[in-house]
């Protein structure tokens, strides 16, 4: 078909390629823009297999992502048409698997016409009694009324006209392996941003690139959080003894402002005459505003207990200020506005449909757009940056509509505008790890399977397979014990977490959360089984009682799975009975999470759950082990930081755990009541995954662990406003 553009039509499809637009039963649909171009390349090449490779060429054409943004984008596409999203009982996109897809549904093409529409203009009557003149001056008359009608046709469309949209047309890294931190703002010329959290100095690049220089303020430990407008003056909070001053700079005096106690982000005003900040005590919580001299304290929005405030942000004519609202029961974001006098409280996307969260948004200097985060709740794609256009058109009012600035394998956090609006700065992560095995010999971490970034990794009863997630897609894969010969099992949205091979090898018991962009709630899980050999993953146990399952694990016979569940953060152990259904509690488990049956069926072990002063950091200081002979819970480890990822060795005589304390390690604890010895040091080790790390053991009984291999670095993004 060549470069010519094209209207598609399907069933009651219409895909417009020149307009970027699926309609479908006359609604228009909201396409991310690379789901659109991956459906645009099915329907050029209607009724043939369209391999995976082709699509990522096609797609993302250099950029390396991997098969999970594809399979991303075609779930997203079926969702959006009404097709299968399983690939199962497909109308329109058809999965070959493992190799690739074809668009099975007839299409129709029509080339769409490119030039402008002719306007044709009849002339009224003349012929009758009137004069040459007379005709000649109902011409002019005609004529005049035609340019003054096109004129005001022409300012109208001028006026009204749809404004081009924001989009990024480069982007540059401003700092270099791996040096990137937490932006709190710029002075125009320089970014400031928090690098290391127990330092007393703050870092400051050029906003062109070079050398990053560290700056001593002297007033101890410090996170700033702000740069005010003129670039005179940093807002930072000092950590012991807690407070917050105004430091001038380069090199400029510290002036003290308050003493602070459970409040954090706070934001100048744009003026410079006020402080905004967010309180998250017991009964304090909610936004307040202060005068730049800590005195003066107001409350402008009551928060519920269980929301936490974050990433405070004033409209640049200071009569607006938004705000990250999380909800820590559901690890849920969204964004709020309210007026700078307490009014008009209200969400910023009350009926937002793109992915599932949004956060951590700023507007341009000039007020012309607000940028700001979406994606926040985890999916593979990451958190992209989006924008609202806020330019005013005659008499109409600012849109509200969100347009998607970013996509790809860049993980944007911290979207912070330039000065003169033209450019984002942001920290862009690219998650990834190193699967990897530690070495008794050497004591050294070792990759394994080729270093592949992979976690939640377990093996067969026979040791002959090898079943595990990959990171940050989220897919679950089944191979060779060596790696080879690997059949995808899931697809995006669900991200297995927690797999456990089936005693007779035949299935996968795994966690998942459900659909996000439906339902998003990052709290709310269930359990899932799959067939090793492929197919679609049958829930086992829901959670739509609102006691959601997770952790599961099979008895050694394969009849029964135990798991906890974590209603309203209270958590306790059940059994499910697979041939009665019956559903059965642990005695004497209640606080206790993640459960573990030891393979010889004897013994539970579960950890304790306890939640720190800031009211949602889970921590597991203890491993309890429930002997199901004396129908007993003892103590296993108690106080010694906190636990993780609790693994059985495959006798059943010992258990092991990460433990956090400094240094982080592995233990191995003998059971029951053994002294947990450490096993592997990880001293500056930095941990990968889904949830911030794993651990995991081979058929040897030797750790596995995913080691972080990803990038963290400051970009700058190229913005084309026209």
């Amino acid at each position: 078909m060549g470069s010519k553009s094209f209207v598609f039509r399907f069933d009651d499809v219409e895909v417009r390629e020149r307009e970027f637009l699926l309609v479908k039963a006359a609604q228009a649909l909201t396409v991310e823009p690379k789901a659109f171009r991956v459906l645009l390349f099915l329907l050029r090449n209607p009724q043939k297999l369209v391999t995976k490779e082709e699509l990522l060429n096609a797609v993302w054409g250099d950029v390396a992502v991997g098969e999970g943004s594809l399979t991303r984008c075609i779930w997203l596409l079926r969702k959006a048409l009404g097709d299968d999203t399983r690939g199962t009982r497909s109308r329109y996109i058809e999965t070959v698997p493992t190799v690739g897809y074809r668009f099975i549904c007839k299409v129709e093409a029509s080339e769409e016409p490119s030039g402008k529409p002719e306007v044709e203009v009849e002339p009224n009557d003349l012929s009758g009694n009137g004069t040459k003149v007379e005709k000649k001056m109902g011409a002019w008359v005609l004529t005049g009324v035609v340019a003054l009608a096109l004129c005001g046709a022409a300012a109208f469309w001028y006026l009204h006209r749809p404004l081009p949209l924001l989009r990024v047309t480069g982007t540059n890294a401003i700092t270099h392996e791996n040096h990137g931190g937490w932006i709190a703002g710029t002075d125009g010329a320089r970014i400031y941003f928090n690098y290391d959290p127990s330092s007393s100095a703050v870092y400051v690049v050029s906003v062109s690139g070079g050398e990053i220089q560290k700056v001593p303020l002297g007033v101890g430990h410090v996170w700033m959080w702000d740069v005010s407008r003129d670039g005179s003056n940093l807002l930072v909070r000092a950590l012991e003894p807690s407070a917050l001053w105004a430091v001038g700079v380069p090199g400029g005096p510290a002036h003290f402002i308050t003493k602070v106690e459970g409040t954090w982000h706070q934001k100048l005003s744009p003026d410079g005459k006020y402080i905004a900040f967010g309180d998250g005590r017991k009964g304090q919580e909610g936004l307040y505003v202060m005068g730049r001299d800590g005195a003066d304290v107001h409350k402008l929005v009551r928060l519920k207990a269980t929301d936490d405030l974050y990433d405070i942000a004033w409209s640049p004519d200071g009569s607006r200020i938004r705000f990250t609202d999380r909800e820590t029961s559901t690890d849920h974001h969204s964004l709020w506005e309210v007026s700078s006098t307490g009014a008009n409280l209200h969400p910023v996307f009350p009926k937002w449909k793109g992915p599932a969260g949004q956060c951590c948004g700023q507007w341009t200097p000039d007020g012309d757009f607000y940028i700001f985060l979406a994606g926040v709740a985890g999916l593979e794609d990451g958190t992209q940056i989006w924008a609202i256009d806020g330019r005013h058109r005659f008499l109409l009012p600012e849109s509200h509509d969100p347009v998607q600035l970013t996509s790809g394998p860049i993980h944007w956090v911290r979207p912070t505008p330039s000065k003169d609006g033209n450019k984002i700065f942001a920290l862009g992560t690219m998650p990834r790890g190193e699967l990897v095995r530690f070495d008794p010999t050497s004591k050294q971490l070792r990759p394994f399977l080729g270093g592949i970034s992979a976690e939640y990794l377990i093996y067969s009863k026979d040791g002959t397979q090898v079943a595990y997630v990959t990171y940050p897609d989220g897919i679950l894969w089944r191979a060779k014990a060596d790696g080879t010969e690997r059949i995808q099992l899931t697809n995006p949205p669900l991200y297995p977490v927690v797999c456990r091979w089936s005693p007779d090898g035949s299935q996968i018991l795994f966690t998942a959360q459900p659909d996000l962009t439906v339902q998003p709630d990052p709290s709310r899980t269930a359990l899932y089984v799959i067939p090793v050999q492929g197919g679609t993953p049958r829930l086992l146990v829901s959670g739509d009682d609102g006691q959601y399952p997770g952790d599961g694990v099979w008895s050694p016979n394969g009849r029964r799975v135990l798991y906890a569940i974590h209603p309203n953060d209270s958590y306790s152990l059940r059994i499910l009975d697979l041939d009665s259904g019956k559903v059965s509690e642990v005695p004497g488990s209640n606080g206790l999470f993640s459960p573990r049956w030891s393979p010889d069926g004897r013994y539970f072990a579960a950890m304790t759950r306890s939640v720190t002063d800031a009211g949602f950091d889970v921590v597991a200081d203890a491993i309890r082990v429930f002997d199901l002979q004396t129908q007993q819970w003892s103590a296993l480890a108690e106080h010694r930081g906190n636990w993780a990822w609790p693994t059985w060795s495959h006798d059943s005589k010992f258990l092991y755990a990460y433990n956090d304390a400094v240094p982080p390690s592995v233990y191995r604890i003998a059971v029951p009541g053994g002294t947990p010895q450490r096993v592997v040091d990880l001293k500056d080790f930095n941990n990968a995954g889904a949830v911030g790390g794993w651990f995991g053991l081979d058929p040897d009984d030797t750790p596995l662990l995913l080691r972080d291999n990803g990038t963290n670095d400051i970009y700058a993004l190229t913005l084309d406003r026209k």
